[in-house]
């Protein structure tokens, strides 16, 4: 792939220090066969893409069908495996959302092809979408008649949202703290923040190192832990309410993981399937995260 420019942060985005320093370095496995470097911080130990893409440079990054996201793609049995898990997962988020709210407005921010808000319009809730590429939000305007807005900035400051999104989203922002003040404005008092998020101290991430797909290189500008959500989180005015494992998010990342380390599809759907169910129960059976977490937050009283 062609080189774009590229930015660099002399401080950490999560809590300000000066003089990251180097961690490891990972290969772009899905599109560009680049290598980005991550740096963790000398202070909070937060993890981060360093150099990244700059704003006028990431699109080139996801315009691939093999983003499934953002494409619907149904090629490969990884494709129907997380087409699969899409639908399961759609019942499940639903269900999430009806137990904290049963109705009123929901903002998904990321919303990509528009699958969740469209289940969710189909319930009878008000929905609007936040979607950067243009492709996954004609998609989405396209097949759900839903609002579906360019970037955050551009939802309208007046809005209230009773339940905010961000399902695998914040991972891919560059502005964490401008984001967040943000999603504060634009939730409604008491309102629900959902977050969605690859934990780098899962036992699959450990096990497959620079080869664990959910760094999702330069896609992925954050890389965090439970201890960064809740300090990104609580400090920008969010109660936490609770943090649920996601188990089928393991047994994918392992497989597409394996797909990295050269294996064909059987033997990466074996494998995948193996390590992925080890690494779900080492989370049942110790504090360690499984290899993605979600976050439930209330909007904090004034």
């Amino acid at each position: 792939m062609e080189q774009y420019t590229t930015e660099t942060l002399d401080r950490c985005p999560l809590c300000g220090a000066d003089g990251p320093r180097p961690s490891v370095q990972v290969e772009d496995h899905s599109i560009s066969h680049e290598r980005f470097q991550l740096m963790d911080c000398g202070t909070c130990g937060f993890r981060f893409t360093n150099p990244r893409p700059g704003p006028q440079a990431i699109g080139r990054y996801y315009e691939s069908d093999d983003y499934i996201s953002h494409s619907n793609t149904r090629r490969t049995l990884s494709d129907r495996l997380y087409q699969l898990a899409r639908r399961w997962a759609l019942k499940r988020k639903h269900a999430l959302v009806a137990a904290h709210r049963t109705n009123g407005r929901v903002l998904d921010v990321g919303c990509g092809t528009g699958e969740f808000l469209g289940h969710l319009k189909q319930k009878g809730y008000l929905v609007t979408g936040v979607e950067p590429a243009l492709k996954a939000r004609e998609q989405a305007i396209a097949h759900h008649a839903i609002p579906v807005l360019p970037n955050l900035d551009q939802v309208p400051g007046r809005e209230q949202f009773n339940v905010v999104t961000l399902w695998h989203v914040l991972e891919h922002l560059p502005d964490l703290r401008g984001t967040l003040k943000r999603l504060y404005a634009l939730t409604a008092d008491d309102g629900l923040l959902v977050i969605a998020v690859p934990d780098r101290e899962s036992w699959d991430a450990q096990h497959y190192g620079s080869v664990w797909a959910a760094y999702d290189v330069p896609r992925h500008f954050s890389h965090f832990r439970r201890s960064d959500i809740h300090r990104l989180a609580t400090e920008h005015g969010f109660e936490p309410i609770a943090v649920r494992p996601m188990w089928l998010d393991a047994p994918y990342i392992a497989l597409l993981s394996e797909r990295y380390r050269g294996h064909g599809p059987l033997m990466a759907l074996l494998r995948g399937v193996l390590f992925g169910t080890w690494s779900n129960l080492m989370s049942a059976v110790s504090d360690r995260p499984t290899s993605s977490s979600l976050y439930l937050f209330r909007k904090a009283a004034v």
